[in-house]
């Protein structure tokens, strides 16, 4: 089987749905795919259900694998176990199946009163990006946490506190990845160990960068997408590959 190398990569976006942050990511991995990244709704307070519906129109026609990052790799789940036709592989980085801070219980009853205003926004896009913080990068992600409205953003993150889609991850049947960050600190390691352990055959890739490795490191993110789509999904070449080497 040769590999569609119009392969088209469908990008769920984190907790600001914009779809303003993968620019770098999509010249990376351009011309060979092609980068569709589903912005949501800036002012509707929309749960995993409704932006699900809100995805599936949006779909490609053709061949494609869904990129789901932090705040919709549970989406990237959901819909990854419809089976849509032409859906060839799911790859999920830097996320969670289920509450990705257990500990902090009681969180989701204090979201509606923290503070959401241009230095919290300033903080977070720093805190986010730890020693990989730019000044470019920076900026990028204060715009993308400015345009969309204080209630949609907590009412996302209090989705984040209350889903579980741990039973719908464990019966998907096609080729999945992980991109995981070893800076991250906000999506601690034991959320991609506790997706490992239901699909032992998951690819588990660790990369040095912050929580947003997408933006951070596109260049290292694009090749891992592209070596994934080239050999998960081609297994004569994979296995060639592996007699070569």
């Amino acid at each position: 089987m040769k590999i569609n190398m119009a392969h088209t990569i469908v990008l769920l976006p984190g907790l600001d749905g914009t779809g303003i942050l993968y620019q770098q990511l999509a010249q990376q991995l351009a011309p060979e795919y092609e980068l569709q990244v589903i912005a949501y709704p800036l002012d509707q307070l929309l749960d995993y259900s409704e932006l699900l519906d809100f995805i599936r129109p949006q779909l490609p026609e053709h061949p494609f694998v869904v990129l789901a990052e932090s705040f919709s790799g549970p989406l990237g789940i959901l819909l990854a176990a419809e089976q849509p036709h032409n859906l060839t592989a799911l790859v999920l980085c830097a996320t969670f199946g289920r509450n990705p801070l257990p500990a902090f219980k009681g969180l989701i009853h204090a979201v509606d009163k923290l503070p959401w205003n241009e230095l919290v926004h300033h903080w977070t896009a720093l805190w986010l990006q730890g020693r990989y913080a730019s000044a470019e990068l920076s900026a990028l992600l204060e715009k993308a946490l400015t345009m969309v409205s204080e209630p949609v953003i907590k009412y996302r993150a209090k989705q984040v506190l209350q889903v579980d889609v741990l039973k719908e991850f464990a019966t998907l049947t096609l080729p999945l990845m992980y991109l995981q960050a070893r800076q991250d600190w906000l999506i601690w390691a034991f959320n991609a160990k506790a997706l490992l352990q239901l699909q032992p055959d998951m690819q588990l890739i660790r990369l040095d960068a912050p929580h947003f490795l997408l933006q951070a490191i596109p260049e290292q993110a694009a090749a891992q997408l592209k070596q994934f789509i080239q050999h998960q999904l081609n297994p004569r070449q994979a296995t060639e590959d592996a007699v070569l080497a």
